[in-house]
């Protein structure tokens, strides 16, 4: 039996089609991409290894609020609840 590559999954949105885009790359040709991009690190072990409903659910609010971040047209779609034990940046300390 024929061992497949690794493979990473690319989510986009296509501001044009007004669609969410998603496809299978291999691991290989985008490393060096992946070396220059913000990588998130989210071990299983932090995660007991349950991919599970509620980790799918967080995993999508962060990819949603990414590439809202970046395309901010897609933001008024966006309607994930933030987990509750979620901390959110800290004010900047007034001058």
């Amino acid at each position: 039996m024929n061992k497949r590559s690794a493979r990473c999954v690319i989510i986009s949105y296509d501001e044009d089609e007004q669609a969410i885009q998603t496809c299978t790359v291999d691991r290989a040709l985008v490393t060096q991409l992946m070396q220059a991009a913000l990588t998130i690190p989210w071990p299983l072990e932090d995660e007991n290894f349950k991919l599970d409903d509620e980790f799918a659910r967080r995993l999508g609010g962060v990819v949603f609020g990414l590439l809202s971040v970046h395309q901010p047209e897609l933001k008024q779609y966006v309607s994930v609840t933030p987990h509750p034990d979620a901390v959110e940046s800290p004010e900047p300390p007034a001058d």
